[in-house]
């Protein structure tokens, strides 16, 4: 991430920037957008939540609560803004955007599917709350009461990539060796 401000442009083209990210990030959280535009020193989080803000307002962008936080998506009235203004998004900034939203936009997909999330409990301990989705679909919510926030967060950290096999372990072991 670069340390430089991001260049400033009017409202009405910061609006266009977030629907074209939308348009190939969605559905995307407002985290997740705020690391695709930082990475890339499009916007900084004030103006794009003023532009997420208004896009909402509009109707051109909907958010909805899901179970990772706010989800963002393009309307069909956003298509339509798009279609009518994405030409007034500048050439460079629609190419960071085509060039690299692809690939973003597979990582939130995993991120979507291996959920981690670490609160601290009455107790005085840390709840790691690990959860496996196929599409919005839960298949799988452990809930680990663990000493140090330090661990909860080693652990959540490996949680993509070792998900898919500790589920097949649960299913195999609860199900017998031979499922």
């Amino acid at each position: 991430m670069s340390l430089r401000p991001p260049r400033q442009m009017p409202d009405f083209e910061r609006r266009m920037v977030v629907l074209q990210c939308l348009r190939y990030l969605a559905p995307c959280t407002d985290l997740q957008l705020l690391r695709f535009l930082t990475e890339y020193d499009l916007m900084n989080y004030f103006d794009m939540m003023f532009a997420l803000t208004d896009l909402c307002a509009q109707g051109q962008a909907v958010r909805t609560k899901e179970q990772v936080g706010y989800i963002y998506n393009l309307t069909e009235a956003g298509k339509e803004a798009m279609a009518l203004f994405g030409d007034r998004v500048p050439r460079s900034v629609q190419a960071i955007v085509t060039d690299n939203a692809p690939r973003w936009a597979r990582r939130f997909t995993q991120e979507g599917q291996c959920a981690a999330s670490i609160d601290k409990n009455a107790r005085g301990e840390w709840d790691l709350t690990l959860s496996l989705r196929d599409n919005q679909n839960n298949m799988m919510r452990l809930i680990l009461s663990l000493p140090s926030q330090k661990l909860a967060g080693e652990i959540s950290q490996k949680w993509p990539d070792k998900a898919a096999e500790i589920y097949r372990q649960i299913i195999r072991i609860l199900a017998g060796e031979g499922a």
